[in-house]
C-alpha cells in the first residue's frame, strides 16, 4: 500500500451484515443508531448473499477457506476483513449501539480496533491461551488495503483448521496477528481502550444488569457505542430473550417486613427475588390500576398509554374523575377512546358519592377510596395520571409480591425527573407511597387529605400485613411538571438526597436510554413551560439557509424538537436554494406536521445558480460563496422575521446540542452571542468565530486579504474560542452563524450580513464588525459546546 493512500483519512461508510434483509426487530433500533448518530457517513448493508457472491468475485482464491468453515459466523468473520480491506470504512456487528458521532474515534488514525474489558482476559479460555487481553472484532474501521489485513489474512489461512472459531478466525486470532505485526505509523494499528467500544461485560449483559441506570450512567461515559454481546451464533434464542439490553435483570433485591401480628420473617430480611416468565391470565389475578385525575391534563394520555403497555395479562384501569365532561372533545374520554383499551372504567363522581359533603370538590384521599371501592380486582396499584411507567412495572411489582408471599409491594427507589430543568435523579432509599400495590382486603382507608394521604396508609400497612420492597427504580418515573400536589422546595430536597443525580449531558443520555422503553421525548414536549420561565424566554425565530441538506435535515428536526424553549414561541424560517437532493420538497413535505408544533413556519426558496466544484472552503471561492450566503441570509431574514425578539441562525449539519442550548444564548444576557462550535473529535469548527490578537498593533495582517477580505491561516493573530476555555464569556471580533442569537431589534434597526467587504469582512463576520460600528459587542461562550458535522 502506498503511503499517500495511508495519510487518507479513514472513508466515512459504515458496513453491517446479517443473513438477509429482514433484520430482528431486536436489533432494528440498534441498527438506526449508527446511521442516527453518524449523518455524514454513507451506510452499507450486506446479506449473505451478498457477502457470498463478494468474495468469489473479489477473492476467488480464498473461497476454499470460506466455503470450508463449519460454521457460518467463521464466514461472517472473513468477511468483515475483506470487506474493509476492499472498501475501508466502519465494521460493526448489528449488536452494537452507537451513543454518539465516531468521527473522533477515526480522526488522524488509519485502523482502529478496540480491546475487550479486562474481565474477559480472566476467562477460562483466554487464560487457557495466555492471553494477557483480547481485541474484539466487533468493531473494525481502516483505510483500505492497510498492510495489517494482509498479515492478518496470512494468519487466518494458517489457522483455518483450528476447531474454535475464536482461534480460527475471531478475536483470538486477531489478538495474536495484531501481537505479531510490526506495523508503525501510518501502517500502525489503533488499540482502543475498553471504555470506548465496550465498556461492559458479557456477564453485566447477560444479567441485565444495564437496566440499573446508575450503572449504565458510569458505563458509557466515555463510550462512542456499546457492544451487547448477544452472541447470536452460539447463544439460541430463547437464552438471549427478547434483544439487547430489552429485558428486566434476572435478580432483584428486596427488603421484606412482616406486620402481622403472628410474626414471620424477620423484619429486614433481603431475599433475591429470581425474574421469570408472566404467567397467563389464567393464572395472573386481577389487578385493578387507580388513577384519580381532575381529567384536564394533557399528561395524563402518557398514564393510559402506560397501562395500555403493560405486560401483566389480567389487569384493568379505573379512572375516578372528579370533574364534569366537557360538552365538546372532552380530553380525559378523548385519551381512553384513542387508548381502544377495552379494560378501563371510567367513574365520574357524583352527588351519590360525595355522602354529604360539600358541594366543593373531594379531597385527594376521599377519591382514591372511591377508586379503591369501585375495583374488581384482587389486588389494586396506585396509577397516578401524571407519571410514566415502565412496561413490566405491574408484571415485576406482582411478581415480586408473589415469591416473597407478602400482601403489598412498594419501590425502594424511583426515578424522579424535572424536565423544564433537564435534570434527573435516581432517589434516595424509603418507601415511595405512589408505587402501592396491594390486596384489596388488605387496604386501610385513605384519610381525608389534599395531599400526603398515602403515606398513613402505607404506615398501616406495615403494621398490619407483610410488606416487600423491592429496589428497581426503573418501574415508575415520577415527573416534577409544576403542577405537582407539592411544589418546588419539596422537590429540591429530593434532588439533593438522591441516589444518583444527572444533568445536562449526562441526563439526556440516561433519559435516551429510557426512552427505548418510556415516551420520554413526548412527554417532554406536552409538559407546560412553566409561566415565570415562558415570559423570560420571550419569541424566537428559528433561521436556517439550505441546500442539499436532506441528510441532515431528519437530525436537525430531531435536535430542534428537543430544544428546551416553548414551542408556542418558536417560529421557523428556512430558505432554499440551489440543491439538487430535494431538499425544498422535502422540507414542504413536512410543513403541515411543523405547524402544529411551532408558533409559524415560513419556506422560502431562491437559486443562485452557485454549484462550486472542489472544497467550499477554497480560498478563490470564498467571497462569492460569502456573498451570495449573505444575500440568502438577508433574503430569509426579510421574509420571515416578524414580531419576534430573538433570531437564532442555526446550521442545518449539526450533529449534537443540548436541549438548553436556545436557553443558555438568551441567559447570557447580551445582544449578539454565539456557542463554541467544535467538530465531532473536540476540535474547533467554527473559525469565524474569533478576537482578534493583534489590535494594539493594527490588527490583520494586510498580506492575509484575498478578494478584499481577511482570510489568515488558521490561527495568525485570531483566537479561536478554544483558547479561552473556562472563561464563561468573552468577547468577540467576529462571529460564524452555526448557532448565532441576534437580538431581533438589531436587525430591524439595519444590522445584516453584508454581502460585500466592510473593513476587510463578510458575511457573518461582517455582522460583527458592523455591529460593532453600531455600538454593539459580539460575545461567544467558550463552555457551552454544540457539534457540527464532519464534512
Amino acid at each position: 500500500m502506498s503511503g499517500s493512500l495511508l495519510q487518507d483519512p479513514i472513508p466515512r461508510l459504515i458496513h453491517q451484515t446479517w443473513k438477509t434483509r429482514d433484520v430482528p426487530p431486536e436489533f432494528q433500533a440498534l441498527q438506526r443508531s449508527w446511521i442516527g448518530c453518524n449523518p455524514g457517513f454513507t451506510y452499507r448493508f450486506w446479506t449473505d448473499d451478498d457477502i457470498g457472491r463478494f468474495v468469489a468475485e473479489e477473492h476467488p482464491a480464498l473461497l476454499p477457506v470460506f466455503r470450508g468453515y463449519a460454521g457460518p459466523i467463521a464466514r461472517i468473520d472473513l468477511a468483515r476483513y475483506l470487506i474493509l480491506r476492499r472498501f475501508g470504512g466502519v465494521y460493526a456487528d448489528l449488536d452494537f449501539e452507537c451513543l454518539r458521532p465516531i468521527d473522533g474515534l477515526l480522526e488522524g488514525r488509519s485502523f482502529v480496533v478496540g480491546r475487550e474489558p479486562e474481565e474477559h482476559s480472566r476467562l477460562a479460555k483466554a487464560v487457557e491461551r495466555g492471553l494477557p487481553h483480547i481485541l474484539c472484532p466487533s468493531f473494525l474501521a481502516s483505510v483500505p488495503d492497510h498492510p495489517f489485513w494482509d498479515h492478518l489474512l496470512d494468519r487466518l489461512v494458517e489457522a483455518r483448521h483450528c476447531p474454535d472459531v475464536l482461534d480460527a478466525t475471531g478475536p483470538f486470532l486477531l489478538t495474536r496477528a495484531h501481537a505479531a505485526y510490526a506495523g508503525e505509523g501510518p501502517a500502525a494499528v489503533t488499540v482502543l481502550a475498553p471504555e470506548l467500544l465496550y465498556p461492559v461485560t458479557k456477564d453485566d449483559c447477560w444479567s441485565r444488569r444495564l437496566f440499573d441506570p446508575i450503572f449504565w450512567e458510569r458505563a458509557t461515559r466515555e463510550a462512542y457505542a456499546v457492544h451487547y454481546w448477544e452472541g447470536t451464533w452460539f447463544r439460541g434464542a430463547a437464552e438471549r430473550g427478547a434483544g439487547p439490553a430489552a429485558e428486566l435483570p434476572r435478580q432483584i433485591a428486596a427488603v421484606v417486613t412482616d406486620g402481622r401480628p403472628e410474626g414471620g420473617r424477620p423484619e429486614g430480611d433481603r431475599p433475591t427475588v429470581a425474574h421469570s416468565p408472566v404467567a397467563g391470565t389464567e393464572a395472573a389475578p386481577l389487578i385493578s390500576c387507580l388513577m384519580v385525575t381532575r381529567g384536564r391534563s394533557g399528561l395524563l394520555r402518557f398514564a393510559i398509554e402506560g397501562f395500555e403497555r403493560q405486560t401483566y395479562p389480567n389487569r384493568e384501569l379505573v379512572i375516578v374523575c372528579d370533574s364534569p365532561a366537557l360538552p365538546q372533545d372532552d380530553p380525559l374520554e378523548r385519551a381512553i377512546r384513542d387508548a381502544a383499551c377495552p379494560n378501563i372504567r371510567l367513574v365520574r363522581v357524583s352527588a351519590a358519592h360525595r355522602s354529604g359533603a360539600q358541594p366543593a370538590s373531594l379531597t385527594l384521599g376521599e377519591l382514591r377510596n372511591i377508586a379503591v371501592d369501585q375495583a374488581a380486582g384482587r389486588y389494586v396499584c396506585q396509577w397516578d395520571d401524571d407519571d410514566l411507567y415502565d412496561p413490566c412495572r405491574l408484571e415485576m411489582q406482582q411478581r415480586v409480591l408473589a415469591r416473597a408471599d407478602a400482601q403489598a409491594c412498594l419501590l425502594g427507589r424511583w426515578m424522579i425527573w424535572w424536565p423544564a430543568e433537564e435534570r434527573l435523579a435516581v432517589s434516595s432509599e424509603r418507601d415511595w407511597e405512589g408505587s402501592l400495590l396491594c390486596e384489596k382486603a388488605a387496604m386501610p382507608r385513605y384519610p381525608a387529605l389534599r395531599r400526603g394521604e398515602d403515606t398513613a396508609v402505607v404506615e398501616q400497612l406495615y403494621r398490619s400485613v407483610r410488606v416487600v420492597r423491592m429496589d428497581l427504580p426503573r418501574l415508575y418515573t415520577y415527573v416534577v411538571h409544576g403542577g405537582n400536589t407539592f411544589t418546588a422546595p419539596h422537590f429540591d430536597v429530593h434532588w439533593r438526597g438522591a441516589s444518583a443525580r444527572f444533568s445536562g449531558d449526562r441526563c439526556r443520555a440516561v433519559l435516551e436510554e429510557m426512552g427505548k422503553r418510556l415516551p420520554v421525548e413526548p412527554y417532554r414536549r406536552t409538559v407546560p413551560v412553566p409561566a415565570a420561565v415562558a415570559a423570560r424566554q420571550g419569541k424566537v425565530l428559528v433561521l436556517t439557509p439550505v441546500k442539499d441538506a436532506v441528510p441532515h435535515l431528519p437530525r436537525y428536526l430531531e435536535l430542534l424538537g428537543r430544544l428546551a424553549h416553548d414551542p408556542s414561541r418558536l417560529s421557523l424560517g428556512f430558505l432554499e436554494g440551489d440543491s439538487g437532493d430535494g431538499t425544498y420538497d422535502w422540507l414542504s413535505d413536512r410543513l403541515p406536521e411543523l405547524r402544529q408544533r411551532c408558533r409559524r413556519v415560513t419556506l422560502l426558496r431562491h437559486d443562485c445558480g452557485f454549484r462550486p466544484e472542489g472544497p467550499r472552503w477554497a480560498p478563490e471561492i470564498q467571497r462569492r460563496r460569502r456573498e451570495l450566503l449573505a444575500r440568502s441570509r438577508n433574503r430569509l431574514l426579510s421574509g420571515a422575521l416578524e414580531d419576534e425578539d430573538w433570531v437564532l441562525w442555526l446550521d442545518a449539519d449539526l450533529v449534537e446540542y443540548p436541549p438548553d442550548l436556545l436557553a443558555r444564548l438568551l441567559a447570557a444576557g447580551r445582544d449578539i452571542v454565539v456557542p463554541h462550535c467544535v467538530l465531532p473529535d473536540g476540535r474547533t469548527f467554527d473559525l469565524n468565530s474569533f478576537q482578534l490578537a493583534g489590535k494594539e498593533s493594527g490588527g490583520e495582517d494586510p498580506r492575509h486579504l484575498v478578494d478584499g477580505i481577511f482570510q489568515p491561516p488558521r490561527g495568525a493573530g485570531r483566537l479561536y474560542l478554544d483558547a479561552f476555555a473556562g472563561e464563561g464569556i468573552v468577547p468577540l471580533d467576529g462571529v460564524g452563524g452555526t448557532a448565532l442569537l441576534v437580538r431581533a431589534d438589531l436587525h430591524r434597526e439595519g444590522l445584516c450580513f453584508p454581502p460585500y467587504s466592510h473593513r476587510g469582512y463578510i458575511e457573518t463576520e461582517g455582522l460583527a464588525m458592523m455591529a460593532k460600528d453600531m455600538g454593539v459587542t459580539a460575545w461567544g461562550l467558550p463552555d457551552l459546546r454544540i457539534v457540527h458535522a464532519d464534512h
